[in-house]
């Protein structure tokens, strides 16, 4: 099984197949989730207004990166 790209910590956005609305992020990767039956990643995800959320690997990108860190 390949490796999660994304680890606790790392901030993403969702997808507009999330729901099929567009979310407000980013989202912070909170924890990794054991794989579904079709062995897709899921994570735990805790958004801007404190609730968090199960999503599949599918329904996050990275997070645009603002170039403050280097």
């Amino acid at each position: 099984m390949a490796r999660a790209p994304y680890k606790p910590g790392d901030l993403v956005e969702l997808t507009r197949d999330f729901a099929n609305q567009p979310r407000v992020g980013p989202f912070e990767i909170t924890q990794l989730m054991p794989s579904r039956d079709n062995r897709e990643e899921q994570y735990r995800v805790r958004g801007p207004d404190g609730r968090e959320r199960a999503i599949d690997h599918h329904e996050i990108e990275p997070a645009p990166h603002d170039g403050a860190e280097e």
